[in-house]
Order: C-alpha cells, then sequence, then structure tokens
C-alpha cells in the first residue's frame, strides 16, 4: 500500500493541476482507479492513466498496465490497472457526441 500512496503523491505533484486520482479497491493483482479534473475533456485523457501505471510500476518493482477504462456519466473515468503479466487485451471505452447524441461503445484489443 506504500507504493500506492507513493505513486498517488507523485501523480498529484506532476499532474495535479489537470488530472486527479483516487483509489477505489486495491488488492495485490488489481487497483481500481477514478480519474477526474480538467484532462477528462481532453483527447489524451488516457495517457494519465498510462502514466499513473508507470509512476505505481517503479515503486512495485513489476510492471503494471491499463485492463480497461469506463466513462462515467459525469466525465470521469473508472480504471482497472492490473501486472502486465496479467494483462491479455485492454478494453477501452469511446464516447463520441455529435449534435447532441451520444455514440457509447467499448473497443477491445
Amino acid at each position: 500500500m506504500d507504493c500506492l500512496k507513493e505513486a498517488v503523491e507523485k501523480f498529484k505533484l506532476v499532474f495535479g493541476r489537470e488530472a486527479l486520482v483516487e483509489i477505489l479497491e486495491y488488492s495485490q493483482d488489481k487497483i481500481v482507479a477514478w480519474f477526474g479534473g480538467n484532462m477528462c475533456y481532453t483527447c489524451g485523457a488516457v495517457d494519465y492513466f498510462d502514466d499513473f501505471a508507470s509512476m505505481y510500476s517503479d515503486c512495485a518493482g513489476e510492471e503494471w498496465g491499463v485492463e480497461s477504462y469506463e466513462q462515467n456519466p459525469d466525465g470521469t473515468y473508472a480504471v482497472v490497472l492490473r501486472p502486465k503479466k496479467l494483462l491479455r487485451n485492454k478494453r477501452r471505452h469511446v464516447k463520441i457526441i455529435i449534435n447532441g447524441e451520444e455514440l457509447s461503445y467499448f473497443v477491445e484489443g
């Protein structure tokens, strides 16, 4: 848990004006995190998830990556991270609003 706290603090130090992260769930092989802030309105939002996984990896001693993410109705994200050795496919949530109509779907790959 110390590594997780260290990664959250480092993330806040580096990205605190743009992005927020809170840990919702933690186990030895899974982290569920909430991401919010101004980054939710950019096309590069997923880069913040990868950056957090990298920061956690630096402390944890093994590589972690994003398994899946989903954009919540309020624009924030729920992100699942796992050790890279357990990752099979990455599940991405794509939400597009065109002329007031929302298209929402998932892509796996």
